[in-house]
């Protein structure tokens, strides 16, 4: 008996780059193709497999059920083999990237992004310094947070942010209107702009309830870990905390709205290290994962 081939490896790489964005445009990106090379990639591995693996539409694809029992042997596969040539064939010519960023980012929203970045680029190792800890040397790169609103139209303009309220997951979900949040210790992070009496003048007479309880801690990371410990619910950033909300196991309090913050993360290059093409790719990485709800 013949065996059976195996499709293209490319064919293959395109294939789980589409399905993980469910996305040819996004898909194109992270693999330095066009949306169109992208689409035709997949449609000769779907005319070798005799199967369809992708329903588009408009503005997004999903996968069909044969695509989607497909992808976890293609996703194994694939990653099985970089690990096993990293292994048995380790790069030397190894390009470092410093990045210096706040300690919310460096515990939430970065180590997922940098560890998928680092696994496209196996040439690629990106050490990362918690700002209060950044040494006299300049950093290639690093993620500031400005207060001011100016940082809009700055090149290398990351996120703004909004705050929500967080709590552990049976307590925000049981919450159905601002009156209730008064059973809870409320946490206010010292350095932000916006804080717990921001939110509360928006309901008449909750800021002078006795009943009230704020507290300031030094911290967002310091905040949520109070929070999943004890009765208490906290005012934290988004999207730059969601990662850290998700791994705690906490939730947001979908009855209270969010508060729009004050102030934008942004990306600042070193002028003193030279024009580096890696730097552009992983900002311009960055900007694209900004939209990325993982």
């Amino acid at each position: 008996m013949q065996p059976y081939r195996i499709p293209s490896l490319n064919w293959l790489r395109v294939f789980d780059a589409a399905a993980r964005h469910q996305s040819f445009a996004s898909a194109g990106r992270e693999l330095n193709m066009s949306a169109a090379a992208v689409s035709q990639q997949i449609l000769a591995l779907e005319t070798y497999l005799r199967k369809p693996l992708f329903v588009r539409s408009a503005n997004r694809v999903r996968l069909t059920l044969e695509g989607n029992e497909f992808l976890p042997t293609v996703q194994v596969s694939l990653r099985a083999i970089e690990a096993k040539t990293a292994s048995l064939f380790p790069r030397k010519d190894v390009e470092r990237i410093s990045l210096v960023a706040s300690q919310l980012m460096a515990m939430s929203w970065l180590p997922r992004r940098l560890g998928a970045f680092e696994r496209r680029h196996p040439s690629v190792r990106i050490d990362l310094i918690i700002e209060d800890m950044q040494r006299h040397t300049e950093p290639d790169l690093a993620i500031r947070f400005d207060h001011g609103m100016s940082t809009l139209s700055h090149p290398g303009w990351l996120m703004g942010i909004t705050h929500v309220v967080v709590g552990n997951l049976p307590d925000v979900e049981t919450i159905g209107n601002a009156s209730e949040i008064t059973d809870y210790r409320l946490l206010d992070v010292r350095s932000h702009a916006v804080g717990w009496n921001t939110l509360l003048t928006r309901y008449p007479g909750m800021i002078d309830e006795p009943g009230l309880i704020v507290e300031s801690v030094d911290t967002t990371p310091l905040a949520l870990i109070m929070v999943k410990e004890s009765h208490a619910l906290a005012l934290v950033p988004w999207p730059a905390s969601r990662n850290l909300v998700q791994a705690l196991g906490l939730g947001v309090c979908k009855a209270i709205p969010a508060i729009p913050g004050l102030g934008n993360y942004y990306m600042e290059q070193s002028t003193g290290h030279g024009a580096r093409p890696i730097i552009d790719r992983f900002c311009e990485y960055l900007r694209d994962m900004e939209h990325d709800p993982a």
